[in-house]
């Protein structure tokens, strides 16, 4: 088994140079898949034998495993199986009744519900799914200083059908200019091995993964419920439990399955936009145990929302929905406490069987941002880096 210097040392020294960025919403990819056999920008489908040739340095970024936390039950009673958005309510003398606040099932009964009255957009297979959204990331230095860099506003084109090459094109405060990505597409069922430099790399053997039209996802909830526990089980996930007087993690805790699914949820969520897929994730989301409503909640953009959460390993993840129409805003991940009552610690992860995830250097400090992401605008157009 390889120490804990030699896993770390795997994941580069440093990062990458200033004037060779890509962009956040690749290097949080990159950041939260460490040691996957297949990792694309996010948003992007799982291809096997594909990575990203941009590596993270080892001290780089404190960050949790992408995910958030969506629960959809139906609670008992509800009439139709359906659930009315909340509103005062009324006794029968017409004396209006004070109503709860809705509990996390409630909260994603209604996203789910928002999801299946949005109509589909049109869109054949040669266009491209345009994704407009807005990101704020936290970075410790080697001296453990925290930075939180943003609002990092980025473009995303992804094939509809998976067949041509997509795009990505972030802008920072801080550039001179945007960055592009190149998204190398599954053409003839091959694909360059490392999709952000096809010019470099051979070409490996690929399935397409469409971005906006039935594909390996799930449209039912028992179904996409199955798939996202397989994914916790192919590729589990570790986080470090703090860094010692040698900067070396103190050890790893390896993520639950059901985080590890929960996490896979948000994923398919940012990525997939499909609303016969979103009803079906958050409706499977319901079945993950630990799941909890918080309030007061704002994303990347700065809007008001409520949350479905779920915390584990110094991760609270929070998915965000508009408190009035229950529409899915994004996602953020917050440092949150490191309850290791109950958690196996290890020396060295085991790697072999699927992902490993490393959070370096000083654990940030409860409340603290790690990331967060807003979704602004999805839209259908004919060519990469096309804007509607």
């Amino acid at each position: 088994m390889k120490s804990d210097l030699s896993l770390l040392e795997e994941l580069g020294a440093s990062l990458a140079p200033a004037d060779d960025h890509p962009p956040a919403e690749v290097r949080h990819r990159v950041m939260n898949g460490m040691r996957r056999p297949v990792r694309r920008p996010r948003l992007l489908p799982r291809l096997s034998g594909v990575h990203l040739a941009w590596k993270i340095g080892a001290p780089a970024v404190a960050a949790a495993a992408v995910a958030a936390a969506l629960v959809a039950a139906q609670p008992a009673g509800a009439p139709g199986g359906r659930l009315a958005p909340p509103g005062p309510g009324a006794q029968a003398g017409g004396s209006a009744v004070p109503q709860a606040p809705p509990g996390a099932e409630q909260v994603l009964l209604l996203a789910a519900q928002h999801a299946a009255a949005t109509p589909a957009m049109d869109a054949r297979p040669g266009q491209f799914l345009f994704i407009d959204s807005v990101e704020v990331e936290s970075t410790i230095d080697r001296k453990g200083r925290t930075t939180v860099s943003g609002p990092l506003r980025t473009r995303t084109w992804l094939s509809v059908d998976g067949t041509r090459d997509g795009l990505v094109i972030q802008d920072a405060p801080s550039r001179k200019a945007p960055t592009r990505t190149h998204i190398d597409g599954c053409t003839n069922g091959k694909q360059a091995e490392t999709i952000d430099r096809p010019e470099t790399t051979p070409q490996v053997a690929c399935t397409p993964e469409p971005a906006y039209r039935p594909g390996r996802i799930p449209t039912d909830a028992d179904g996409l419920l199955a798939y996202v526990y397989a994914v916790a089980a192919a590729e589990p996930a570790w986080v470090s439990i703090g860094a010692g007087p040698d900067g070396l993690p103190r050890g790893f805790v390896r993520l639950s399955d059901d985080q590890r699914a929960f996490n896979e949820i948000a994923e398919i969520l940012y990525k997939n936009h499909l609303p016969a897929v979103q009803e079906a994730a958050f409706r499977a989301a319901g079945r993950i145990t630990g799941v909890q409503v918080r309030r007061d909640v704002t994303d990347a953009a700065g809007r008001a929302g409520v949350a479905v959460t779920r915390t584990e390993a110094g991760a609270r993840q929070e998915l965000v929905f508009d408190p009035a129409t229950y529409r899915y805003l994004g996602h953020n991940i917050i440092a949150a406490a490191f309850d290791l009552a109950g958690a196996k610690v290890v020396r060295s992860p085991d790697i072999g069987k699927g992902s490993a995830q490393f959070r370096p250097g000083p654990n940030p400090e409860p409340g603290e941002v790690i990331y967060k992401s807003a979704l602004l605008r999805i839209a259908i157009v004919d060519k990469a880096g096309q804007r509607p």
